[in-house]
């Protein structure tokens, strides 16, 4: 009885192999990089949420803002979109909590994540899209460039 107990492990540890010997370990397929800029200035809107004032943002106070996305020749090229919500008490210029957004471009659009503390520059997640980036995931940088000046950013996307 012990012995064919042996032989039916054995037989299903090799029938296991043989299932996962066609899985393959590639986790994620081809990649891209979007380098754009948000111009910054008056390009954009930027509308407080709550009770923001310019030293305090409560929880549940934030902001929600609108800027174009331009190429390196200055054209625009898309919008991004994004809500962020303080979760702790923080200074309004970096608010401790989460945003989220989406990045519209050419072929289109990045659903965006991002978490920590919101300042004169971020970093979050790619974690979605449509169009030409549906499955999309990945990550974003946007860089201050100083000032209130334009913010680089730069999405690094990979795509099923």
């Amino acid at each position: 009885m012990q012995r064919g107990r042996n032989v039916g492990l054995a037989l299903l540890a090799m029938a296991a192999m043989l299932a996962l010997a066609g899985c393959s370990d590639k986790t994620h397929g081809s990649q891209q990089t979007l380098n754009l800029t948000e111009p910054g200035g008056n390009a954009g809107t930027f509308t407080p949420i709550g009770h923001v004032t310019r030293n305090s943002a409560p929880p549940g106070s934030g902001f929600a803002f609108s800027t174009p996305l331009q190429d390196s020749s200055k054209k625009t090229v898309g919008e991004l979109n994004a809500v962020c919500i303080g979760t702790q008490p923080s200074k309004p210029q970096a608010l401790k909590g989460t945003c989220t957004g989406t990045a519209t471009v050419s072929g289109g659009q990045l659903a965006l994540n991002v978490g920590g503390t919101i300042g004169n520059g971020v970093s979050g997640s790619i974690v979605g899209g449509t169009g030409s980036y549906a499955g999309a995931t990945g990550t974003f940088d946007s860089k201050s460039t100083g000032g209130g000046g334009p913010m680089n950013d730069t999405f690094n996307i990979t795509l099923p």
